[in-house]
């Protein structure tokens, strides 16, 4: 589960990445234009994990206790739900919602350019919504190929439309930034058609027989009640990242490029313990599903192991070759050093990282993320109150970021763990003889046995 995921994670990357590469050739204004559409992508990044991850909780509890039918219900539903959001997005966006996003950027000029831009990609915005919902839902099923198949497809679309609608052919002019918002858009549309197919098809097999669909309000309800607090844990992970980049920029322009690079190194390297997570949410969810805590307690342990395994060597790598990471993205002698020493620091809290997402994805799977939320708000009151106290008495250094960020994952950490051991505790007290579909093991959805459950 955890190769394509991660492959995925980084192959979707490169959709911005490609975008800003054609287009840094129109300017310094379109640069920083098309860079404020990352905002935009946050809001409805949102939204997509909300649904979709409190879709994947309780369609992997539904396959677990074989109740396939109503897994495609929970679906059904989450993508309806998709859908709506992905309308308000396009309205929103087109109503002023655009021109608000592009505001981000510096200057009149780089904002006409934000807005052009958002204003051709806002569809493909919306789509992304939907695609993470199928997703996750992919995921719940045992498949994470689909959506890597469809982004090898869109990936190199994205980077043979991009070029041709920005800049134009003989004789028909290019679009500028509005064309890189376009290309974008379509091949995310190619990626949608592709994905929703798989899920359509993967559903079909797992429930052959026909359902007639309701809207059921109870349903709607529990994917909003376990997916919120996933999602509001998003918006607080950004405020945590901006209040790192206000606090560095108290200290010189310097500084704060040296927190940006270590913190943009920080996302690429974190890809490989990232996909374990979420390939343990599917897996863990399944066994919840079926009553099966022994399995739980595996999928709980071997994920630790993992992700302990790769957080250590990436401490490591950043103690011996942390200087070299961040040459690449500086000439500056002063401001190497000091995102040397930055990257270094904070992988002394790579494994306390890597520890608190795992409680979180074993606490998505039980569908308590109010846990994670939690968790989340302890870190930030760690690392914040500390901070305005010494932003106030001028006292604030880049050693200070470093410990006090410490000191919040480890909180982080504690409350998440804690919260694990309450939930498993709790689920050994009150669980039901397992049911029959656990006998025949999440790896039977991998190998795409037909589900015969009600």
């Amino acid at each position: 589960m955890s190769i394509p995921i991660g492959v995925g994670i980084v192959i979707q990357s490169l959709y911005l990445l490609i975008d800003l590469f054609f287009v840094s050739r129109l300017g310094a204004d379109a640069i920083a234009g098309v860079s404020s559409a990352a905002t935009a992508a946050l809001l409805t990044g949102m939204l997509g994990q909300l649904l979709g991850i409190g879709a994947v909780s309780l369609i992997g509890q539904a396959l677990g206790a074989g109740k396939y039918a109503r897994a495609r219900t929970i679906l059904i539903h989450a993508g309806l739900m998709a859908i709506a959001c992905s309308v308000c997005v396009v309205v929103a966006g087109y109503m002023g919602g655009g021109r608000v996003m592009s505001g981000f950027a510096s200057g009149e000029v780089a904002q006409g350019m934000g807005e052009s831009y958002l204003y051709g990609y806002i569809p493909g915005l919306a789509l992304q919504i939907v695609i993470t919902v199928a997703t996750f839902g992919l995921r719940a099923a045992g498949e994470p190929y689909g959506p890597l198949v469809a982004q090898c497809i869109c990936v190199p679309i994205n980077l043979v439309l991009a070029p041709l609608l920005i800049f134009g052919v003989p004789g028909i002019s290019g679009l500028g930034t509005l064309g890189a918002g376009m290309a974008t858009t379509l091949a995310t549309s190619v990626a949608a058609a592709i994905i929703l197919y798989r899920a359509v098809d993967r559903y079909r097999h797992l429930a052959r027989a026909r359902i007639t669909f309701r809207w059921q309000s109870v349903i709607a309800r529990r994917v909003i009640s376990v997916g919120l607090p996933a999602g509001l844990e998003t918006l607080v992970i950004y405020v945590y990242t901006c209040l790192m980049y206000w606090a560095a920029a108290k200290l010189g322009a310097q500084v704060q490029a040296a927190v940006g690079i270590g913190l943009m190194l920080i996302q690429a390297l974190f890809i490989p313990s990232l996909s374990v997570v979420y390939g343990c949410v599917p897996v863990a969810a399944f066994y919840f599903g079926a009553n099966e805590v022994g399995k739980v307690k595996e999928v709980y342990a071997v994920s630790l192991v993992l992700v302990i395994s790769i957080t250590l060597c990436l401490t490591v790598g950043c103690f011996l070759w942390g200087n070299a990471m961040v040459s690449f993205f500086s000439n500056d002698s002063h401001v190497k050093r000091m995102a040397a020493y930055f990257l270094v620091c904070i992988s002394l809290n790579f494994v306390t990282s890597g520890l608190t997402h795992i409680n979180g994805s074993i606490l998505q799977a039980s569908g308590r993320t109010i846990w994670s939320l939690l968790a989340i708000f302890t870190r930030l009151a760690v690392f914040i109150i500390p901070l305005l106290f010494l932003v106030s008495v001028n006292k604030v250094t880049l050693q200070w970021l470093c410990v006090l960020s410490n000191f919040a994952f480890l909180s982080q950490a504690i409350v998440s763990g804690y919260a694990v051991s309450l939930v498993i505790k709790r689920f050994m007290q009150i669980a039901p003889k397992s049911v029959a579909a656990a006998s025949m093991e999440f790896d039977s959805l991998l190998m795409n046995k037909e589900g015969r459950g009600s």
